[in-house]
């Protein structure tokens, strides 16, 4: 390995086995470095734009937040990162805020929900794998955002998340009243806290 590469390199190694091109430019690394240890095969890209070592492995949830890094995890596949359910997403739903262009998501297989108002509010970042941090919507506002008729999110999904939730011990009932108010679904969400508070 010669002087040009060790940096990239050595990065690579301290940062969980992963590099992005947006890393290299933050960096001012030169892509001849990177494309020296690709050629070498040191470094390996199952998707444009992420680099890795050869043993590491990248989460599919990454690797869709890198190429959509204005896409929030969101409903059912929240459900899920959060384990609220049991039911692993066919189709990630992701949103993103008004007046993205959606096309691109969909023929990347992600559900797309654009959203009008409040995009940017309760996203947390979850770590998938080491060093590979997702954007996610928090708990309640899943929880909260499920309960809108129009996600047509199915009652058999929404129910058990609900019982996950408060099986936690960690309800958070200003958040939960909070989205509630935001998203006009107090009453149903006054219905669920009865039942398993």
């Amino acid at each position: 390995m010669d002087l040009l590469e060790k940096p990239v390199y050595n990065y690579i190694k301290n940062n969980h086995g992963v590099i992005t091109f947006r890393d290299m430019e933050e960096l001012n690394f030169s892509y001849q470095q990177l494309n020296q240890l690709v050629s070498k095969g040191k470094v390996e890209s199952i998707e444009r734009g992420i680099y890795h070592l050869p043993d590491t492995y990248i989460d599919d949830y990454f690797s869709l937040q890198y190429r959509f890094p204005k896409g929030i995890y969101s409903l059912e596949t929240a459900l899920w990162l959060h384990g609220l359910s049991l039911t692993i997403p066919f189709e990630p739903v992701m949103t993103f805020p008004f007046g993205t262009n959606t096309r691109p998501m969909k023929e990347a297989g992600v559900k797309p929900i654009v959203a009008r108002k409040y995009h940017e509010i309760g996203i947390i970042r979850l770590e998938r794998q080491a060093g590979q941090f997702i954007s996610v919507y928090d708990m309640e506002r899943t929880l909260v955002e499920c309960l809108r008729t129009a996600y047509h999110v199915d009652i058999q999904v929404i129910a058990p998340a609900f019982q996950a939730y408060f099986k936690k011990e960690v309800v958070d009932y200003t958040k939960l009243y909070h989205y509630a108010h935001l998203f006009k679904v107090t009453e149903k969400l006054q219905s669920y806290v009865e039942v398993l508070s």
